[in-house]
């Protein structure tokens, strides 16, 4: 678990523009906690439960079982501390922060017990039909074609 502020929270991040789901959350992981992971399935989906910082518009949180052999984190600027906890203790901070569906997503990765996740992948943008520069042309494209930023007072 990884603290900000006065609460804890799991490791989490926005998946950059043709990245797979795997690969960008073997991405956040690396960048969040220096940490290599083998992401397994994914045990809940909600939406809403954060907001977009720029926009204000809902997220879509996925929650996946992860494995690593890691111990030593290394955190970046996003968090002020770091616990390796139980289950059960995950759980609980998780609902007591966010809510009862984070409880049930630790306690499905719980039960999911020695099945095997799926293959790592070191490439976040592995298996998409884009290569990373076409993906970085529509992006900038994308960019290029939203309307310019008003102050709305």
């Amino acid at each position: 678990m990884t603290k900000v502020g006065d609460h804890w929270k799991p490791p989490a991040g926005k998946f950059e523009f043709g990245e797979t789901l795997v690969g960008g959350l073997r991405r956040e992981l690396r960048e969040e906690l220096d940490i290599d992971a083998v992401v397994g399935p994914p045990v809940e989906a909600m939406y809403g439960g954060w907001l977009d910082g720029e926009t204000g518009n809902p997220l879509v949180t996925l929650v996946y079982r992860c494995e690593t052999d890691d111990t030593e984190i290394d955190l970046n600027h996003e968090h002020d501390d770091y616990e390796w906890v139980s289950p059960e203790l995950a759980a609980d901070r998780l609902e007591e922060t966010f809510s009862a569906r984070f409880r049930r997503a630790v306690e499905r990765a719980t039960a999911l017990g020695g099945a095997e996740p799926f293959e790592a992948t070191a490439d976040p943008h592995v298996d998409t039909e884009l290569s990373e520069e076409e993906v970085l042309k529509q992006l900038a494209a994308a960019r290029a074609a939203d309307p310019p930023e008003t102050d709305s007072q």
